[in-house]
């Protein structure tokens, strides 16, 4: 693969997969001993996210599900835009979930874990309305279990059909709104590392920003701090007036 000038990347996947099928075969009896564990790794180099929504990206979307009535919508935009939770932790939210005080608790997340995740207080009352106010009239009868968000659309023969959002839908959804906004490009990860980089710009708290990503650890949330070209320049504009003052004398 090397030979062949393939990405790391690439070769990182095809390795791991075929890892995964070797260790299969172990656990079968097929094999003694997995092979594959004896190859040398291509490093992992973590980059910096390349597309980084900023604030007014972020709140664009809140802006244009408001003005298009949706309070589906605007619920699942507050919280990918103030927590950064990933598409398939947002789709397995249930009625249970939310806390008046807090705001989400138990939340099912990458690997299989719960967190309790925080939400601004206006949020939190936001979505307590919408399950009395919009989800009550598509459900009868709340109970914890209930999806906190749902899809809706007819068939012939059958009516009207309610099914829980899947990760999918969460994806073709910021596609949807990416384009009203004019920003086509939009993913709902975006999303996450737009929160990412708000909080660390704002608090400048690396500790902060992984708490509430959920990394497990900061080494992952490194590559937010990565200094980009142009934050460079601006990290040294105060040269400027220096510079200007010892040349003009």
């Amino acid at each position: 693969m090397a030979s062949d000038d393939l990405a790391l990347s690439t070769m990182r996947t095809r390795q791991s997969t075929l890892s995964s099928f070797c260790a299969w075969l172990v656990k079968r009896g097929v094999l003694r001993a997995n092979p594959v564990s004896q190859l040398d790794r291509p490093p992992h180099r973590r980059e910096a996210p390349k597309q980084v929504p900023g604030a007014a990206i972020m709140d664009a979307l809140l802006t244009a599900a408001k003005v298009r009535r949706r309070p589906r919508d605007l619920a699942i935009f507050l919280i990918l835009r103030y927590t950064g939770m990933r598409r398939e932790s947002v789709a397995t939210l249930r009625v249970r979930n939310l806390d008046p005080e807090w705001g989400l608790r138990n939340v099912r997340v990458k690997g299989g874990k719960t967190r309790d995740i925080p939400l601004p207080q206006a949020v939190t009352q936001f979505l307590h309305d919408y399950v009395e106010r919009h989800l009550s009239t598509l459900v009868d009868g709340i109970t914890p279990d209930t999806p906190l968000f749902c899809s809706s659309w007819r068939q012939r023969r059958q009516g009207k059909i309610h099914r829980p959002i899947t990760g999918k839908n969460l994806w073709r959804l910021c596609k949807t709104y990416g384009r009203i906004i004019g920003y086509p490009m939009l993913k709902p990860h975006d999303l996450r590392h737009g929160v990412a980089m708000e909080i660390l710009e704002q608090q400048h708290d690396l500790e902060a920003v992984r708490a509430m990503l959920g990394h497990v650890r900061i080494d992952t949330t490194q590559t937010y701090a990565q200094i980009k070209p142009a934050q460079l320049k601006r990290a040294v504009e105060f040269y400027e007036g220096k510079a200007l003052d010892i040349l003009s004398s």
